[in-house]
């Protein structure tokens, strides 16, 4: 069985003459999203990367869509990295997910001409100068659409990159049954058809816009429109009037901010037709909420991650709980592990959202599950009345030698604000010692950046130790 090659097969049959996706002024139907997917699927094949890794290095594009669903479809596994990744991170991804073949932007291209060097074994395609010549050359070779092999739904078909905010990005192992274990939930939720417009703001690079503002589509028949720029939002929300939009809560901020200013309400800013806001990425305080419902407008808190491919709790329409990041998707199986006298304690979860694992890394893969073979999820939070609650991250305390108890997240993030070139810093106790891993290529005076660091610390949370480590040893 193939989820994604039958709602593929599905939307062409239903609305194959139907507008789909529209981006400056192109618009493609679903019929024809359909063909150039098969005919750019034969063509990567035909240049021998059936069963290879190939990244998408490009801002969110109508070729970034066709390539990624020929890609998971058809031929390997589709890898999305993010437009505002720099040269480092780039030449980590072409290593770590070995990667074969990478389609890529021209305004990526300096990166790139230096990538080349780096990587003469790796095939690069240009989007702008060389997509559409790969669709000519696969529609030569494919004579009739839905013909070439496809997957299953247990095998790997998307990598994606995690945010690394602590160090590189891990990549996240996703098969076609994991992106498809949240569309039935969704449904219980929202009643969505062809008539719908979802304005697409997210990065195609992440699960939820990936997977929720675009795959989905295939399975309700929305159509969608690509954020053009984020300067004239509202000005193209106000001509394009979208049913859907899903966003951060920093976005509905400014939205809210830009309807007072003007002296109208939010939801003509936002276009005068939305029936859903999804809002997840990060804390929806109370106030935000209130202050969309004094409009008429209910912002849909979801909660999850890349790692259980976007699917764990979204908020049903109009529920009166507002301090939860939403109702337990039906089809998964969640537990609070160790939970305190509150009830709170670290969520984890079973179930066809939980990833694969972490790509060439079977040790991280391993410390993220339990002995039950629930995904940890390294939140804090509970579950009452299977409404879903996160107070934040699980942290690491180290035990000094004297007793004293110290935060590792905590330090780790005050170590990383003194200098924008770390990349990941790990804390252990050693000889004695508070020590640090400092992970960065910057070459600095570390001694006074340190010195001056300690001095704003208690004592017992003060660097004794530290070592500059080459952030290229974070791939082994």
């Amino acid at each position: 069985m193939n989820t994604l090659d039958t709602f593929l097969k599905s939307a062409y049959a239903k609305w194959r003459d139907n507008d789909y996706l529209h981006q400056s002024g192109r618009t493609e139907t679903y019929g024809s999203f359909t063909e150039k997917v098969n005919y750019f699927a034969a063509c990567l094949r035909e240049k021998g990367f059936a069963g290879k890794n190939i990244g998408i290095f490009s801002p969110n594009s109508i070729e970034w869509m066709i390539a990624d669903i020929a890609i998971m479809n058809y031929v390997g596994v589709s890898v999305g990295l993010s437009k505002d990744w720099k040269y480092d991170d780039l030449l980590y991804a072409l290593k770590k997910c070995d990667i074969a073949c990478l389609l890529y932007s021209e305004v990526n291209a300096e990166m790139i001409g230096a990538a080349k060097s780096v990587f003469p074994e790796v095939a690069f395609i240009c989007v702008e100068k060389e997509f559409e010549s790969c669709v000519a050359e696969g529609k030569v070779l494919c004579a009739e659409l839905f013909t070439l092999p496809t997957k299953t739904d247990g095998e790997a078909a998307k990598i994606v990159m995690t945010s690394g905010s602590t160090s590189f990005p891990k990549a996240v192992l996703l098969s076609i049954k994991n992106i498809f274990s949240g569309w039935e939930s969704l449904q219980r939720r929202i009643h969505v058809t062809e008539e719908d417009i979802c304005y697409l703001f997210l990065p195609l690079s992440h699960t939820y816009g990936s997977i929720y503002n675009f795959i989905y589509s295939l399975v309700f028949g929305f159509r969608i429109y690509l954020a053009e720029n984020i300067k004239t939002m509202a000005q193209e929300m106000g001509a394009i009037r979208p049913t859907l939009f899903s966003a951060v809560p920093i976005v509905f901020i400014k939205f809210l901010e830009g309807a007072k200013q003007y002296g109208i309400p939010v939801k003509m800013l936002l276009g005068g037709r939305i029936k859903y806001l999804f809002c997840g990425g990060a804390d929806l305080t109370l106030e935000l909420r209130n202050s969309y419902i004094q409009q008429g407008l209910y912002l849909m808190n979801a909660y999850a991650l890349s790692e259980t491919a976007s699917a764990f709790s979204l908020d049903y329409p109009g529920d009166s709980v507002l301090d939860s990041v939403g109702t337990l998707f039906e089809n998964l199986d969640a537990k609070v592990i160790a939970p305190g006298e509150d009830g709170y304690g670290e969520l984890a979860v079973k179930g066809d959202n939980v990833f694969i694992g972490y790509y060439n890394d079977e040790e991280a893969t391993r410390a993220v599950f339990d002995s039950e073979g629930y995904f940890r999820t390294g939140d804090i939070g509970c579950i009452k009345d299977k409404h879903v609650y996160v107070r934040g991250r699980k942290d690491t305390m180290i035990v000094l030698p004297n007793g004293e108890n110290v935060s590792s997240n905590a330090l780790v993030q005050k170590i990383k604000q003194t200098e924008p070139s770390i990349r990941s810093v790990k804390l252990y106790v050693r000889d004695n010692a508070l020590t640090a891993d400092i992970y960065s290529s910057a070459q600095l005076d570390w001694d006074s950046l340190i010195e001056a660091l300690n001095n704003t610390l208690p004592k017992y949370e003060r660097i004794r130790k530290y070592n500059i480590v080459d952030p290229s040893l974070l791939l082994k």
